[in-house]
């Protein structure tokens, strides 16, 4: 699957799966984060991506981590990531976790919005009804802004950050269980 998604002012860009040979291009987007961006991602100062998550990122089935990439330009730089991945934890398999890295040159584009659209229709077509995102403190509008066209189940706040929980629309559902019905 390869999406094509935008056209910028200076680049066209498009959707496009996390592969496992992508390992060093996800190295080279975090090494292009500023490190505010790797902070607000991570919810702390890292020297480089966790290697536990990035094995995960690129190894782990859609059911249990989904990731895609936005590329850029004809070269396709690596420019953001989104993945939705089950809890840690207990889970009860139709809940999943989103998480966005943007380059800092590439915020505010519209990548996180196109990347969280084509995250929640695949989690949807495999019976994912809830989304979780986890934002700092004082970043509320980036937890609005993820949300948008989600339906919001719950905002929580406490001294790590602001969690909200969010349902997938019904007719995103029917819409994605249909689609697995045709052959």
């Amino acid at each position: 699957m390869e999406t094509p998604v935008g056209l910028d002012s200076r680049h066209s860009w498009r959707i496009t799966p996390v592969r496992p040979e992508d390992r060093s291009d996800v190295q080279r987007l975090f090494a292009a984060c500023s490190v505010a961006s790797v902070r607000h991602r991570f919810r702390a100062p890292l020297p480089a991506f966790p290697a536990r998550h990035l094995d995960e990122l690129l190894a782990g089935p859609p059911e249990r981590h989904d990731a895609l990439a936005v590329r850029a330009g004809a070269g396709g730089e690596l420019v953001a990531l989104g993945s939705l991945a089950q809890p840690y934890g207990p889970s009860d398999g139709h809940t999943a976790e989103l998480a966005l890295l943007v380059v800092d040159a590439w915020q505010r584009r519209g990548l996180g919005r196109a990347l969280t659209a084509a995250l929640v229709e695949r989690a949807a077509r495999r019976g994912v009804t809830r989304v979780v995102a986890e934002v700092e403190h004082g970043r509320g509008r980036l937890l609005t802004a993820v949300g948008r066209g989600l339906t919001l189940v719950r905002r929580t706040a406490d001294r790590d950050g602001i969690t909200g929980v969010f349902a997938i629309p019904g007719d995103l559902l029917v819409r994605t269980s249909v689609d697995r019905l045709v052959p």
